[in-house]
């Protein structure tokens, strides 16, 4: 009796295994595939982000005075992060102008929704901003105020041509001092 599970216990591993390493090999994949959106990217501070249409030579975090925010991204309670992209094109242009969109939403590491950034750039709407600004495009948030400083904060994000159908998603994480 015990010989006939042997044979069917190795199966079953042997199957689990080639699904897992299957899986693996995808994850792999996948992630590589983020990480190079273009081949010249410069993407720091654990960004990972998705860009369709839009061309980003970097993406990477400072702090209100310019100040690379240092790896590991450990910032202050209420102290201004920004993420800056420096996109080489993507824009549909309209007279020069290009109207950008974008929204933030922060949560908690367990996935609680602790602050969402509506359209940042609805100010602009009517006007849009020009194709040479809209090159460097600053998006900033902060940490609140939290009960558990050991969790971290994923930062979401979305910027998008409101007029055309150029995209870029991503997150980054930003952990408490």
């Amino acid at each position: 009796m015990t010989f006939y599970f042997k044979p069917f216990m190795v199966l079953t591993a042997i199957l689990l295994f080639a699904s897992s390493t299957t899986i693996a090999q995808k994850r792999k994949v996948a992630k590589k595939q983020t990480r190079t959106a273009t081949s010249n990217e410069l993407i720091k501070n654990g960004i990972i982000l998705q860009s369709r249409g839009f061309k980003i030579a970097e993406a990477y975090l400072v702090f209100d005075d310019e100040n690379l925010v240092p790896e590991g991204n450990k910032v202050a309670v209420q102290q201004n992060v920004n993420m800056l992209l420096i996109i080489d094109s993507g824009w549909t242009e309209n007279n020069g102008r290009v109207y950008p969109g974008s929204k933030q939403v922060l949560k908690l590491n367990t996935g609680a929704e602790i602050l969402t950034q509506e359209e940042l750039f609805a100010a602009f709407d009517e006007t849009g901003v020009s194709a040479d600004d809209a090159r460097y495009i600053t998006l900033n948030t902060s940490i609140p105020e939290l009960k558990d400083k050991k969790k971290h904060v994923v930062v979401n994000f979305r910027l998008w041509d409101k007029k055309g159908s150029s995209e870029i998603t991503g997150h980054y994480k930003l952990y408490v001092k």
